[in-house]
């Protein structure tokens, strides 16, 4: 199942860690290593990210016979925080 963005500063990403298991093992064997990213959210180094479309791209090559559901995206606490304080 593709799994949804977490949205940080307006990145769109997955974190690796947080997928379900047998995509981690997939996605670790098969994507380039350059395409990892990290993301500093508050005091926390996410080490693992990867932008949302490379996930999605990849997804879709793994998975071709998946079905796509369309699914909102996730927010991180102080980004959603933040924008209800400017509301």
């Amino acid at each position: 199942m593709l799994v949804p963005a977490e949205i940080y500063k307006g990145i769109e990403f997955v974190r690796i860690g947080c997928l379900p298991a047998n995509q981690q093992e997939k996605i670790k064997g098969s994507i380039e290593r350059d395409q990892i990213i990290k993301i500093l959210i508050g005091n926390t180094l996410a080490d693992d990210c990867l932008q949302y479309h490379h996930y999605k791209a990849w997804f879709l090559q793994t998975y071709p016979a998946q079905i796509l559901t369309s699914q909102p995206a996730a927010v991180v606490p102080s980004e959603l925080a933040l924008s209800q304080k400017l509301n």
